[in-house]
C-alpha cells in the first residue's frame, strides 16, 4: 500500500513538473514575441523619424535657398555621451560640386585654456589640440563627395565626447571645402556654419 501511494505521488509530481515546463515555455514564447514586436515597432519608428529629419533638412535647403543646413547652433552633450548630427549640403552652382566635410575648433585653444586653468593636467590639454578634438566628429574621414548642379546630399556625423574633455562651451565651425582652382588643395570654402558644443558633467 505504501509503495502504491509513493508511486502515485511521484506520478503527480511528474505531471505537475510537465505542466510547469509547458507553462514556462508558453510564457517564454509569448514574452519573446512581445519583445520582438517592440523592437520591430522601435525600428519602424526610428526609420520614420530619420526620414522626417531627412525631409526637413531637404526642405530647409530648398525653401531657404541655402547651401548648407546644420541641425543646431548649440549642441548640449554630456561627457562620455554621443549624438548623431544630420547635415545637408546643396549644390547651388551651375556646375558639378566636389566637396569634403571639415570641422574646426576655434575656441578655446590649448594656450588660452591653459592660461585660464593653470593646474590642468597635460593629458586633459591634449584633448584640446585641434587635430585631436575634431576626431570626436566621426564621419567618412577624408572622403570626397560629388553633387551635380541643384542636387542635395544628407550626411550623418556622430559627435562623441571623451570623458577627459573639460566641461564648458566650445566654439566650432563646420565647413564644406572644395578644391582651389587649378590645384589639388582642398582650401576653398563653399559654405560654413558656426556652432557651439556645450559639454556637461
Amino acid at each position: 500500500m505504501y509503495f502504491k501511494s509513493n508511486k502515485k505521488a511521484s506520478l503527480e509530481i511528474s505531471i505537475q513538473a510537465i505542466v510547469i515546463v509547458v507553462l514556462a515555455m508558453t510564457l517564454l514564447g509569448l514574452g519573446l514575441g512581445f519583445i520582438k514586436g517592440m523592437f520591430r515597432n522601435i525600428s519602424s519608428t526610428t526609420e520614420d523619424v530619420s526620414e522626417q529629419v531627412r525631409q526637413k533638412i531637404l526642405d530647409d535647403l530648398v525653401q531657404g535657398d541655402k547651401k548648407i543646413s546644420f541641425p543646431k547652433t548649440e549642441i548640449l552633450i554630456d561627457k562620455g555621451g554621443s549624438q548623431v548630427l544630420t547635415v545637408g549640403i546643396r549644390n547651388k552652382l551651375n556646375a558639378a560640386l566636389d566637396y569634403k566635410l571639415k570641422f574646426e575648433l576655434i575656441d578655446p585653444t590649448v594656450t588660452t585654456y591653459a592660461a585660464e586653468h593653470p593646474k590642468t593636467e597635460q593629458e586633459v590639454l591634449d584633448e584640446l589640440v585641434p587635430d585631436k578634438f575634431v576626431k570626436n566628429f566621426q564621419h567618412s574621414g577624408d572622403a570626397e563627395y560629388h553633387l551635380t548642379s541643384a542636387e542635395s546630399d544628407i550626411r550623418n556625423v556622430r559627435l562623441t565626447i571623451p570623458t577627459l574633455l573639460p566641461s564648458g562651451s566650445y566654439f566650432l565651425t563646420f565647413k564644406i571645402l572644395t578644391k582651389k582652382a587649378g590645384t589639388t588643395e582642398w582650401t576653398e570654402v563653399y559654405a560654413q556654419k558656426d556652432f557651439f558644443v556645450v559639454v556637461r558633467g
